[in-house]
């Protein structure tokens, strides 16, 4: 199993230029932010599964224009996986008819290019030997994280959250989980905007994950435009394990 960051930055204009998106082998994307635009069509028309962590435009803003090259490319039709509550908000507030067709009924409701699948937390997909389990976590309404994994080790997805320590307790002794990829957005100074945009800072990640494995590598995303170097200063501070800042085009087998 093989996985590719597509886009991890938490907003333009910083030192990554593309949004949240990953890529794992060719045909499962996990979110689908702008970091999409960074496939060729041939890369696009391949990808049948994708898993939404939450609702919030740059982890979804591809997913539209995905869905729509792959109608105009007869690729076939694309799964999109989310608590139903993310299904809903995007029901409504995207593939509505007016911000964006929807894609659930073209060309027909009954062979659409687009389907939606609701997956409850905790429970495993199988999808070729990849599992995919999502856990809940402290973002917007229904907003998951995914454990990632094929026979011999895989990954945690955390997708945008803040301080969920049952998340932790839940993983702690997950023995192929060999590296997360984790939302650390603002700075300590930003603590109050943290809490109040339910994202993490470094003083609360690295409470969080206090009580994990060394051995489980941390990589940090989402990390917001010019303020990355100070983040991941503090991140150091906090003492305990290393953290490194994952960066577009970075590939990670399993």
């Amino acid at each position: 199993m093989k996985m590719r960051v597509l886009g991890c930055a938490g907003g333009i204009g910083g030192r990554e230029r593309l949004t949240t998106c990953l890529i794992v082998d060719n045909d499962i994307l996990l979110d689908a932010g702008t970091g999409i635009s960074s496939l060729s069509l041939d890369e696009l028309v391949q990808i049948r599964h994708v898993f939404i962590t939450h609702s919030h435009l740059d982890h979804v803003a591809g997913l539209a224009l995905l869905v729509d090259a792959a109608q105009v490319n007869k690729a076939g039709g694309i799964t999109v996986y989310a608590n139903q509550k993310v299904i809903d908000a995007l029901k409504k507030h995207l593939f509505n008819w007016v911000l964006w067709p929807d894609f659930s009924t073209i060309p027909n409701a009954q062979e659409p290019v687009m389907r939606w699948q609701a997956i409850e937390h905790d429970a495993t997909l199988d999808l070729g030997g990849r599992r995919i389990t999502p856990f809940a976590v402290n973002h917007t309404a229904g907003s998951s994280a995914y454990w990632v994994r094929g026979a011999s080790g895989g990954f945690l997805f955390t997708g945008d959250m803040g301080s969920t320590p049952q998340l932790w307790a839940r993983l702690s002794d997950e023995k192929l989980m060999r590296q997360v990829i984790v939302d650390c957005s603002f700075t300590n100074a930003d603590h109050a905007l943290a809490e109040m945009s339910l994202h993490y800072c470094p003083r609360t990640l690295g409470q969080d994950i206090r009580a994990l494995a060394p051995a489980i590598e941390f990589l940090i995303y989402h990390l917001k435009p010019g303020q990355e170097d100070l983040i991941m200063r503090e991140l150091a501070e906090e003492g305990g394990r290393p953290f490194t800042a994952i960066h577009c085009g970075d590939v990670f087998e399993y």
